[in-house]
């Protein structure tokens, strides 16, 4: 419940609430709730199929520093492993008014939202050869941003990340398995098939490409973990899709989750920071780690630098290209234009140092030259 106060109570098991069955009897696991305050606490038990499970008590108060044991009932059913990620319960909790207390009817009909304290459990059913599945409903993946910068949304991630799927065959038979991802180009699982020995314990390798990934639909995708017993007279080392198809097959679905650590621990430190004006030193990130990623910041500054010198480079060199090709398009033009225009002006330079007298006589001869002809 969004805005509600932490739970005080204290719960064993703190996640799951395991049945073994076969589920042809009715199967009991218990809840210790422990109040650790000095007052005493109203507590409540709700269940997603109530058809299912018997609880008792289902609630009740819990004096103060006493322990309550719950005793939930799963009653014979079906076995669907498709629906057994649909069991969960939730523990409701409120601390008690002072004396008088009230029936605890009227207790949950006038306890405001604001003071309700929840918490949830799964349901984990597993039949007695089915492989145990480590971890039990979630697969994480954590990867990191660059985290000197703070970002504002979550993925892709920056390299290929790996989680470990630890499988267990508590059977005294041999079990085959196979492992599909719902994105087979961006999961693998190394090994993906094979088949276990009785009481063998195996480590899968789960690695996640972010290349190209649509992290949108992130919480969409699922692992899964199909397995079956093989008969006493199947040869362990066949083929293990034939034993899939051979065998009853019992599947098991793991959430795939994505956690940038990187992301969260900057902003985490960036408020930290904000409020109290103080270095942070802590940010989850270990020495190896940010001495890559400086080294990895190092290199793509210099080799953006060397880009935008290549880039100077090669418009400078255009720019002296285009100068000199100018020249030898329009230089027979162009010299005999400039050679006329000094010699014109040597010539001009020539007249303008000549005497006035001279032209003056030179047009007294030029007049007595012509008259003569003319007479």
């Amino acid at each position: 419940m969004a805005g509600c106060p932490a739970q005080v109570l204290q719960i064993e098991p703190k996640c799951e609430l395991v049945f073994e069955g076969p589920f042809v009897d009715v199967v009991t696991s218990y809840i210790k709730l422990t109040n650790p305050l000095d007052r005493a606490v109203g507590f409540k038990i709700k269940t997603t199929v109530p058809k299912c499970y018997c609880v008792k008590p289902s609630n009740g108060y819990i004096e103060p520093h006493q322990t309550v044991e719950v005793a939930v009932m799963l009653q014979p059913f079906s076995y669907n492993a498709a629906e057994k990620f649909n069991h969960k319960f939730m523990i409701q909790s409120i601390i008690a008014p002072d004396d008088p207390r009230p029936a605890m009817e009227q207790l949950w009909k006038d306890a405001p939202l604001s003071k309700l304290m929840d918490s949830r459990l799964f349901c984990l059913l597993r039949l007695p050869d089915e492989l145990h599945v480590e971890p039990s409903r979630d697969l994480v993946f954590e990867g990191y941003f660059l985290c000197f910068y703070v970002l504002t949304q979550l993925g892709p991630f920056v390299r290929p990340v790996t989680s470990i799927v630890k499988l267990t065959n508590p059977s005294s038979q041999f079990v085959c398995f196979k492992i599909s991802a719902s994105s087979p180009d961006h999961f693998f699982a190394t090994p993906s098939t094979g088949v276990m020995y009785p009481h063998e314990n195996l480590e899968v390798s789960v690695v996640f490409h972010p290349d190209d990934f649509d992290f949108t639909a992130k919480n969409r995708e699922r692992m899964l973990i199909q397995s079956a017993v093989s008969a006493e007279e199947a040869d362990p080392k066949k083929d293990q899709t034939a034993l899939i198809k051979e065998g009853k097959v019992t599947d098991y679905y793991l959430k795939c989750v994505f956690k940038n650590t990187g992301i969260v621990e900057r902003i985490e430190v960036s408020k930290q920071q904000t409020a109290s004006s103080k270095p942070v030193h802590d940010t989850g990130a270990t020495q190896t780690d940010i001495e890559k990623l400086m080294a990895e910041i190092s290199a793509l500054r210099q080799e953006n630098a060397a880009l935008k010198e290549s880039d100077l480079h090669l418009r400078r060199t255009a720019a002296v290209s285009d100068t000199c090709r100018m020249p030898t398009e329009s230089g027979a033009r162009s010299m005999p234009i400039n050679g006329s225009r000094h010699h014109n002006q040597a010539r001009a330079d020539t007249f303008s140092n000549i005497p006035p007298i001279l032209y003056l006589i030179t047009a007294l001869i030029i007049g007595l030259f012509v008259g003569r002809f003319v007479l």
